[in-house]
């Protein structure tokens, strides 16, 4: 093999390394113009520990209350309230 060859192999080795479980899932996210939100189990830790992430539009994004009724039909009717924290709040 020659050196363009092995140039060839390193950079696709490079590109393969960044496309990673991380990177790859963002870039389609940016592709697809989607947004995470997630959402948090709303009861005490020791009957849920559940939070669970969906993509949804963000050139126009749900309402929270549209939100709720795609995730779960019966609570469109009783929707009260939603807490909109940063998700790195989550992650603490």
């Amino acid at each position: 093999m020659d050196d363009d060859g092995d140039d060839n192999a390193a950079n696709s080795s490079v590109f393969l390394e960044k496309l990673s479980y991380q990177t790859l899932p963002r870039m389609v996210q940016e592709l697809l113009d989607l947004m995470l939100v997630y959402t948090g189990p709303g009861v005490p830790p020791e009957r849920s520990r559940t939070t669970k992430a969906y993509l949804v539009s963000a050139t126009t994004p749900p309402t929270m209350l549209e939100l709720a009724g795609r995730l779960h039909g019966d609570i469109r009717k009783g929707f009260i309230r939603a807490e909109v924290i940063p998700a790195t709040n989550l992650l603490q």
